[in-house]
């Protein structure tokens, strides 16, 4: 991964583009007054940001990849999936309607970049690990570029923990008036939508002479 300096460079010409469909996040049920808040990732950090930096909402293509990635399931030596214990989850499927998505699933853009796909769903190092020496990964310094960079409102990346998935993190903070996240629920016991704040930039335009 390049630096953030040069990160931030690449990200002015970032090839982003509009996002507009389903995906998928799983929460603990005691937080079900708060389906979309940000906070857990704010304190312990994800892939893509470090603790106590900025917020990521981490959603996934498919109910399978949301799953796997909070380990609720995972593969055996056999590749049998197994679900392990835990306390109740909640399945949250969202809608988006998002402008400005960087796609690294493709991965033409990864050179700009200075990374690759192994890069972005390795394991190691650690997080948990650097994080603690007040260290970042590559894909955290990553995030943070992209979160500084005001181009971008949410990173398509492949999934690290199911590898036909990808994720969609979204930097809530980053939404334009206009892009939206919201959770669909017929019945209205969990209603929750984030809708973007920050004004559209007017794009300047010369005048032909």
């Amino acid at each position: 991964m390049h630096s953030p300096d040069r990160l931030l460079r690449a990200l002015e010409t970032a090839p982003v583009q509009p996002f507009t469909g389903f995906v998928y996040r799983i929460i603990a049920e005691r937080h079900r007054d708060s389906p979309l808040s940000a906070i857990g990732s704010v304190r312990s950090g994800g892939r893509y940001n470090a603790p106590n930096s900025f917020p990521v909402l981490y959603c996934a293509d498919s109910q399978m990849t949301a799953l796997l990635e909070v380990e609720a399931l995972f593969a055996t030596a056999d590749g049998q999936l197994k679900g392990a214990p835990r306390d109740p989850d909640l399945v949250l499927s969202m809608r988006c309607n998002l402008a400005r998505v960087l796609d690294l699933t493709d991965e033409r853009f990864h050179r700009e970049l200075g990374t690759t796909r192994h890069e972005l769903v390795s394991l190691s190092p650690s997080r948990f690990i650097l994080n603690a020496q007040g260290r970042e990964t590559p894909t955290q310094v990553l995030g943070a570029a992209c979160s500084f960079s005001g181009r971008i409102s949410a990173l398509k990346v492949p999934s690290a923990a199911h590898s036909s998935g990808y994720c969609l993190d979204i930097f809530p903070d980053s939404l334009l008036v206009g892009e939206r996240v919201h959770i669909m629920d017929e019945s209205g016991r969990i209603n929750a939508q984030i809708d973007g704040l920050i004004p559209i930039p007017v794009i300047a335009r010369t005048r032909s002479s």
